[in-house]
């Protein structure tokens, strides 16, 4: 094979068509971004999904093009089954738009409404396209509907940003050019949200149902649980630990994963019961914790110096409150009262942490050394004498 028709095998490889070889009528509202200065035009638009299923393909993957052509990422299994896991637990699905390159349209009529452009156009099954961000959004949508008894999604739409270069081909250096670094601007250059505030505003599965209705916990006269708990993970005064370290504590406590958690949740009795239970053991070791103390305008000092405001100490209460639920199994007349920390109460200086090797001191400066939430459950669990669970015996 010369090298002529390398790049023109490889050309062919990227010259992505309609897969169903159909013209697709398009109503779009034209647009004004900063990239039409690259000579280019843009429009906004809703399509359903089975236009979108028909009318475009997917950049072959890594596997079968040299990398070095892609102007995409890969579209890989877990971000497949990530959609499907959306679809089959969120009752109030929604997609993001999607972003897509063409060489050429057909325009067909444009319509001045209320100071827009509405313009009617052609996209022709020869003409060049790439979808820019949306293929795994697009892959999903696809397998929806190749599935049996799916045909009452074809109507469903999604919403679409249509960029056309107005070039011979979308292979040119000036479409890839443009394509690549959209990408990146997309990708590189946006801040994603916190792990703490998508946990919080998620509410689509059992578990984070159950973890939003654990912050309406009355801690005392003053305070729930959420005004001690950062929502968005950022800590404020008065604030123990992020949404994300109480997500875990309750996960050590129940001795679940969010799957197997939701898997039983489902069942609305054990939601009930469970909901009941972390209540219970939340509300007794929110009872030990001062968190009072954090609430200065020095409280960055004071989470710093104590110890209970860590993720690891967190994760251990977690352990003990496993623990000591196993022993309340067998024996009915233990309770939680029995989470009496003192333990909690030193702080990080203490040279009880050090000597149990929590903590390194080196001249001084007092770090905790990682993985040491099993060493503070096992440690606290001897001092209430409880017998440790498992995960502390590991």
């Amino acid at each position: 094979m010369n090298a002529t028709t390398g790049l023109n095998d490889i050309d062919s490889q990227l010259a992505i068509t309609s897969p169903s070889g159909t013209n697709l009528t398009l109503a779009m509202f034209k647009s004004k971004e900063g990239i039409t200065q690259q000579d280019v035009d843009t429009y906004e638009g809703v399509m359903t999904f089975k236009e979108l299923a028909d009318s475009f393909g997917i950049e072959p993957n890594s596997d079968l093009i040299d990398e070095k052509y892609k102007r995409q990422r890969d579209v890989d299994t877990r971000r497949i089954n990530g959609f499907k896991s959306y679809w089959e637990s969120s009752k109030a699905t929604v997609f993001p738009n999607i972003t897509i390159f063409v060489n050429e349209i057909e325009v067909i009529k444009e319509v001045d409404l209320v100071g827009k452009t509405l313009v009617s156009a052609s996209l022709k099954p020869e003409s060049s396209r790439l979808i820019s961000d949306g293929q795994g959004r697009t892959t999903f949508i696809k397998w929806l509907l190749a599935q049996d008894q799916m045909t009452e999604f074809e109507s469903h739409t999604i919403a679409y940003k249509l960029i056309v270069t107005n070039t011979p081909t979308l292979n040119c250096q000036k479409s890839n050019k443009l394509i690549k670094q959209l990408f990146s601007d997309y990708h590189s250059n946006i801040v994603k949200p916190s792990q703490s505030i998508s946990k919080y505003f998620d509410s689509s599965t059992p578990f984070s149902r159950l973890m939003n209705a654990l912050l309406e916990i009355q801690l005392d006269d003053s305070h729930l649980l959420k005004d001690v708990i950062s929502l968005n993970g950022k800590i404020k005064r008065g604030q123990v630990w992020n949404f994300v370290q109480l997500n875990s504590l309750v996960q050590k406590f129940l001795k679940v994963t969010p799957v197997t958690a939701n898997k039983q949740l489902a069942d609305e009795q054990i939601y009930t019961c469970t909901l009941e239970l972390c209540t219970n053991f939340l509300k007794q070791i929110f009872s030990q914790i001062p968190f009072g103390e954090l609430d200065t305008d020095n409280y960055l000092a004071v989470h710093e110096k104590v110890m209970y405001t860590k993720a690891v100490f967190a994760n251990a209460l977690g352990f003990i409150g496993r623990s000591l639920l196993d022993e309340m199994l067998i024996d009915y007349k233990r309770t939680w009262d029995e989470l009496s920390l003192e333990l909690i109460l030193k702080d990080k200086l203490d040279k009880f942490w050090t000597t149990s090797k929590v903590t390194h001191n080196d001249e001084g400066k007092i770090t905790i050394l990682k993985g040491t939430e099993r060493r503070i459950g096992a440690l606290l669990c001897r001092e209430l004498r409880i017998y440790p669970c498992t995960e502390l015996l590991a």
